[in-house]
């Protein structure tokens, strides 16, 4: 970057090349939509407009292996939802920020949706254990309801396992790291929500054999977490129990620290008391894992475009604009072209000047900042590529496939035969139709595999609803989760 300034003598300026102010994400950024909990007390997660859901908990008394109780009246319910931290924002190192959300749990004789009948359980599905690193196991769920005709399931540790329905099937495949997961099998009618849902508890180990567990192995013990500018403490994301938190290895523990009164963020070290989860071969012990967070500062800084991070803009194969949505601020319009965007016969790129909106909490709120944005229009005739490849699914951000590993096993086609040119390709589902990919990112590989964590080099596909691959990133994250590209 370079900024010229011209100044007639004798005037004399002493300048600094300006630094982009970052802002810090919190739950106004995350803007979570779409949690519920149905009347058998199964959460449905919601989805964050920026970062990643990736693990919910409750104090609430009856809330069990991420499910809460079946109840006869309306029951107000809170989780604490753990969001990933895209980069781009002062506390990106933190990783993770939590964010509560209340919303009603209706009960079965409730006001909200009340429900009567509906299929039943058929005996018990059996505990099952995997070894970590992609062993799979199929489960027939038809012999395990009655009066079912649909299946769905819920997967609370996304980290430990993946899950997929086909039919009847539900398939558990693991991811790298051990521990213990829990995962509901449903079964409903067609006249579900009006009858109710039958619900059946998988619990699950996945073993890492000759494994011993450690602050930095098999992978970094703790990931994420923050301390606010009042001295607040969130945690971080592990797969191990944190049960207390101290200033030294083996120190008193302590449940926040002294708020930060300079301008700038502070690094804080702390050591959080943990206990090994199972799979390991020293599981139940406590050990002390250091961690340096960084603590918030007091200065409001400057809104630009870049802490605006436009998502979710596109064209539509007639030229209609759509205004998508941003990570701080809001998207209000878009300047027009002078030449209306016609129809076109091949993927074409177009420059787009969006508005946006500037929030509270900056230097400029309450004024609008223009942000430019290369979006491809699709062609009027969309042609299916002849390409094979295996994608994940969608994360909110590329750094996201670093938290674990994700199973490339879908298939798809592409008009690139090559994963690494991959920008402007049509992407296609099985059914030869344009893959709606949301605006979200994945990964394609060559075949069916396990990618992020410790794989290697891969390739991170941002994907439109029009099935247009609308950026192509590399990435490359060791064991630890590290990014090392």
């Amino acid at each position: 970057m370079s900024t010229k300034i011209n100044v007639r003598s004798p005037f004399y300026l002493n300048i600094t090349e300006p630094v982009v102010p970052q802002p810090t994400f919190d739950c106004n950024t995350a803007n979570l939509q779409g949690f519920s909990i149905d009347n058998q007390g199964v959460i449905t997660q919601p989805t964050a407009t920026y970062g990643t859901v990736l693990s919910y908990t409750s104090t609430d008394g009856d809330f069990s292996n991420g499910k809460f109780a079946v109840e006869t009246a309306d029951t107000s319910r809170t989780v604490n939802f753990t969001i990933s931290i895209p980069l781009g924002f002062t506390n990106s190192t933190d990783l993770t920020f939590v964010c509560s959300q209340t919303v009603t749990q209706p009960g079965t004789s409730g006001a909200t949706t009340p429900c009567t009948g509906g299929p039943s359980t058929s005996g018990t599905i059996p505990a099952q254990t995997l070894n970590s690193g992609g062993a799979t196991v199929d489960i027939d769920l038809s012999g395990y309801f009655t009066g079912e005709t649909t299946y769905a399931v819920n997967n609370v540790s996304p980290l430990l396992v993946n899950t997929a329905i086909n039919g009847s099937t539900l398939t558990l495949s693991s991811n790298t790291q051990a521990g213990s997961a829990t995962v509901y099998a449903i079964g409903r009618d067609g006249s579900y929500p009006t009858t109710c849902e039958a619900v059946q508890t998988i619990s699950i180990t996945v073993n890492s054999t000759g494994v011993t567990w450690s602050c930095t192995s098999p992978v970094t013990a703790l990931q994420g977490g923050s301390i606010a500018q009042d001295g607040t403490i969130t945690n971080p994301q592990s797969a191990a129990v944190i049960t207390g938190i101290s200033l030294s290895d083996g120190g008193a523990l302590i449940t926040s620290v002294s708020a930060n009164s300079g301008s700038a963020a502070q690094n804080v070290t702390l050591f959080f008391k943990m206990t090994v989860p199972v799979g390991y071969d020293n599981a139940g012990a406590t050990i002390f894992c250091e961690k340096v967070l960084s603590q918030a500062g007091t200065t409001a800084p400057t809104f630009t475009c870049d802490i605006a991070a436009l998502t979710g803009q596109a064209i539509s194969k007639d030229g209609a604009v759509f205004l998508g949505t941003a990570a701080q601020g809001t998207v209000k319009s878009f300047t027009q072209p002078a030449t209306p965007f016609g129809i076109v016969a091949t993927n074409t790129t177009r420059t787009v000047e969006f508005q946006v909106e500037i929030p509270s909490g900056y230097l400029n709120a309450g004024t609008t900042i223009n942000c430019s944005k290369d979006l491809i229009q699709p062609a009027t005739i969309s042609i299916c590529g002849t390409n094979t490849f295996f994608r994940t699914i969608g994360r909110n951000s590329p750094d996201d496939f670093c938290t674990a590993a994700y199973l490339t096993g879908n298939e798809v086609k592409s008009t690139s035969a090559n994963i690494a040119t991959g920008l402007g390709a049509q992407i296609c589902d099985d059914n030869n139709n344009a893959f709606k990919g949301g605006g979200l990112y994945y990964v394609l590989f060559t075949s069916s595999v396990n990618v992020g964590v410790g794989s290697g080099d891969f390739y991170v596909y941002q994907i439109d609803d029009n099935g247009i691959v609308q950026s192509v990133e590399f990435k490359n994250c060791d064991t630890s989760g590290t990014i090392l590209v």
